[in-house]
């Protein structure tokens, strides 16, 4: 008779799975007498200045910016911009947006706008601004190889990366332990992900996956459902739903992998349920979708002259 070898964990980090998309990734210099209006827009903004002074007005607050000052400008809050020196000024500028629930709120957690040159978070960030500038101004003459393209990506996730540690300490918040049963809550679904994307199968109907993660914490479904809601702003159901999504679009965009073979991989039974069910979640068809993703994607922010753009999604369930 086999025995089968015993085999223990001796460490484990959780599931990358991040989606996130960087626009307008661009520097610019501008005389003494440019402005641009006022305006608001739904992604995140980090923006840097390079030399020379400008004032930046967001939510009504006026904000003078000198060489290695930073702004971050959150989803929605209206901003505009003037010279504020006799020599003009320069500028980088970052936009981004996250589809994670948790990583925006660590992004939300401390509301500060405005960071001296000579700030932690202004100085963490600087190396990785300092290359995303490089290959940003490099674009401009020839088109990124994919070594260079690698590079972006790397920089951008040490960037955010650094930007979230920052604002973490800046923000000197603990989770309570509603916040960290709601986290675990997430981890258990990640996990029921990643189990649908390494075996193309669902363990359980949805009643008893919710009942054992009751189980594993100690808690009522009732309770695992208010807490997640309360925490996320969201039911468990839906964040799984999002997940999932957040997997066939990554899939779509980034693979030649026929519908058929995406939605096996996803635990759908046929390629119509799987259609129907991506057609509720985004009001068009998988291979709409995927169409769509292959053309060159709009620019969501009206300031693009001198931009480099890119789109990142990663999954690692090694």
């Amino acid at each position: 008779m086999t025995k089968i070898s015993e085999a223990m964990y001796l460490g484990r980090l959780p599931d990358v799975r991040l989606s996130f998309q960087l626009l307008g990734l661009h520097a610019r210099k501008a005389d003494s007498n440019w402005t641009y209006p006022s305006h608001e827009h739904s992604m995140y903004e980090i923006h840097w200045m390079l030399d020379g002074q400008m004032n930046m007005v967001v939510n009504g607050q006026l904000y003078s910016q000198s060489a290695g000052d930073l702004l971050f400008i959150r989803p929605g809050m209206t901003h505009s911009c003037t010279g504020a020196g006799p020599q003009g000024f320069s500028y980088f500028s970052v936009h981004f947006s996250v589809h994670d629930i948790s990583f925006c709120r660590e992004l939300n957690r401390c509301r500060d706008i405005y960071y001296p040159a000579d700030s932690k978070l202004a100085l963490g960030l600087s190396s990785s601004l300092c290359t995303l500038y490089d290959l940003a101004t490099e674009h401009l003459s020839t088109p990124l190889s994919s070594s260079k393209q690698m590079m972006v990506h790397a920089a951008v996730f040490e960037l955010l990366g650094s930007l979230v540690g920052h604002l973490s300490q800046n923000a000197s918040v603990t989770l309570s332990r509603k916040e960290a049963i709601a986290h675990q809550i997430a981890e258990h679904i990640e996990d029921s992900v990643r189990y649908i994307h390494l075996h193309g199968e669902i363990r359980e109907s949805e009643r008893t996956w919710i009942q054992d993660i009751a189980k594993s914490l100690n808690i009522s479904p009732s309770q695992i459902n208010r807490i997640f809601r309360q925490v996320y702003g969201t039911s468990p159901r839906k964040f799984l739903s999002d997940t999932l999504l957040n997997e066939a679009q990554r899939l779509l965009k980034q693979t030649d992998l026929n519908i058929d073979h995406i939605a096996m991989m996803l635990a759908y039974k046929t390629n119509a349920h799987f259609s129907r069910q991506f057609k509720r979640w985004t009001g068009i068809t998988p291979s709409e979708f995927r169409s769509h993703s292959q053309q060159a994607p709009a620019a969501d922010h009206p300031d693009h002259i001198e931009s480099f753009s890119t789109k990142i999604l990663s999954n690692n369930n090694t």
